[in-house]
C-alpha cells in the first residue's frame, strides 16, 4: 500500500492539479498520503476526517480554499465496506472582475452488475443536489457498465467529458483493463476474458468556462513495477471563457436534475 500511494503521489507532483478526487480512501492510506511534500497545497474535504467504522471514503483535495462543502450520504447504500455518499466542495474564484464559483462533487457508486438500480437511484438522488449551480463538475468511480446499465442519460446542458473530446468514445476510455493492470489478475478462468470497463467519469454543466484537455494517467507500471491503483485516473483542465451579454442570455443552464440509464435489451438476464 505504501508503495501504491508513494506512486499516486509522483503523479500528483508531475501533474500539479488543482483539485483531486480520491475515493476508497482509508485512515490508513490518508495517512500515508499526508506524509508526501506535496499533501500541504490542499485543503482536504471533508474537514477533521477522525473516523470511518472500517468503511472507505471519498475526499477532495483543493489548492483554492473551499467556501462551502457538505456530504450528502446516499439513502441507498447497503454497502458494508463503504460510506457511499457526494462529497462536495464549493471554490469562488476572481476572474476578470466577476466572481465565479465552481463546484467540485466527489462520489462512488454502488458496485458490481447486482447495483445497477442502485447506481441509477444514486445518481437520481445527487443530481437535484447538485444542478441548480452553472459550474460544476461531478466526478469518480461511477461503476458504469455498459452491458447493463447503458447510456447514462444526462439533464440538458450536461456532458459526458470524455465523450465531448473529438475522437474519444467508450471503446478508448477504459479505466479498469484486466490485461494491463496486474492487481485485477486473478485465477486463470477469471483472466481468460480481457475486461474492460470505462468505470471512472467526469460529468459537468458549465457556463463559465469550458473542457481543454482530458486523458487516462497512472495506467503506465513504473520503474519498479507498480501501479498505484487498480483503476486509471482522469485528468481534465478546464479553462474560464468570456462571453458576450447575448451569449449569457441565450445559455440558460437551468437546474434540470433528470437522469436515468437507458439500458440494454436483456440486461435483466446478465444480472441473474
Amino acid at each position: 500500500m505504501r508503495e501504491r500511494m508513494k506512486e499516486l503521489g509522483k503523479i500528483v507532483e508531475d501533474l500539479e492539479p488543482d483539485v483531486l478526487a480520491f475515493q476508497e480512501v482509508t485512515l490508513d492510506n490518508l495517512a500515508v498520503l499526508r506524509e508526501q511534500r506535496w499533501f500541504s497545497r490542499y485543503h482536504l474535504i471533508p474537514r477533521g476526517v477522525l473516523k470511518s467504522d472500517g468503511k472507505h471514503f471519498v475526499i477532495i483535495l483543493s489548492v483554492f480554499p473551499v467556501e462551502k462543502w457538505l456530504v450528502h450520504p446516499f439513502t441507498n447504500n447497503v454497502d458494508s465496506t463503504s460510506n457511499r455518499g457526494l462529497v462536495l466542495a464549493e471554490v469562488r474564484n476572481t476572474i476578470s472582475s466577476r466572481d465565479v464559483a465552481f463546484v467540485f462533487v466527489a462520489t462512488h457508486l454502488a458496485y458490481g452488475g447486482f447495483g445497477t438500480t442502485q447506481r441509477e437511484q444514486q445518481l437520481k438522488e445527487s443530481f437535484p443536489i447538485i444542478s441548480s449551480y452553472d459550474n460544476v463538475c461531478i466526478m469518480g468511480d461511477l461503476n458504469i457498465y455498459e452491458n447493463i446499465d447503458g447510456e447514462v442519460v444526462l439533464p440538458p446542458a450536461w456532458f459526458d467529458v470524455w465523450l465531448s473530446i473529438p475522437g474519444n468514445s467508450n471503446e478508448n476510455g477504459f479505466t479498469c483493463d484486466r490485461l494491463k493492470n496486474s492487481i485485477l489478475r486473478g485465477p486463470p478462468a477469471v483472466n481468460a476474458t480481457n475486461y474492460k470497463a470505462r468505470y471512472d467519469r467526469v460529468f459537468c454543466k458549465l457556463f463559465d468556462f469550458k473542457v481543454k484537455e482530458m486523458r487516462i494517467v497512472g495506467d503506465e507500471v513504473t520503474r519498479t513495477g507498480i501501479l498505484p491503483s487498480d483503476h486509471f485516473g482522469l485528468f481534465t483542465v478546464v479553462e474560464h471563457i468570456e462571453k458576450s451579454e447575448t451569449e449569457k442570455q441565450k445559455q440558460s443552464t437551468g437546474s434540470e436534475s433528470k437522469v436515468y440509464f437507458k439500458r440494454p435489451r436483456g440486461w435483466e438476464k446478465l444480472i441473474k
